[in-house]
């Protein structure tokens, strides 16, 4: 009789622990959400570098995103204009070439801070001039599914 007792607890709890786990994987992460109501705001969403030296190395300047609402804006997608550009968000990459790793989640009522990284060497020794770049980020908002930043710069030749 205490062999069937144990039998039946033992497909009991495992009869438990596969609900759990099967309702676990059933529930639908904020990122895969098709849309939340709310919005992205943006502080700044352009910047502008002023003159750089294309031999200088890579320049870098943050923006702002504050997501303004009740509910979790994950940010899904992140690319760039030009293989010179890259981005990061939540220690996530991105580029023209290269598709973020996952999403990036806003929290509601906070902000996160998008990296835009310019490199005026990308083009060679002779690529100066004024330059913009835009990074654009796809979110699951439907109030701002797409958020475009851009950078700006006047990349010279500085004689050594």
């Amino acid at each position: 009789m205490n062999k069937i007792i144990w039998i039946l607890v033992a497909f009991v709890v495992l009869g438990l622990g596969y609900a759990v786990l099967n309702n676990r994987s059933n529930q639908e992460p904020v990122s895969a959400k098709t849309t939340v109501a709310s919005k992205v705001v943006v502080a700044e969403g352009s910047y502008d570098f002023g003159t750089i030296d294309i031999f200088g190395g890579k320049v870098e300047t943050d923006f702002t995103l504050t997501n303004e609402g009740t509910e979790d804006i994950a940010i899904l997608a992140g690319t760039t204009s030009c293989g010179c550009t890259d981005g990061r968000v939540d220690g996530i990459g991105f580029g023209m070439h290269e598709q973020m790793s996952g999403p990036a989640i806003i929290k509601a009522g906070e902000s996160k801070n998008v990296t835009a990284i310019y490199d005026p060497l990308a083009h060679g020794p002779e690529g100066t001039g004024a330059v913009t770049r835009q990074l654009f980020l796809k979110t699951n908002s439907k109030t701002t599914p797409e958020i475009e930043l851009r950078i700006s710069a006047n990349v010279v030749k500085n004689q050594q």
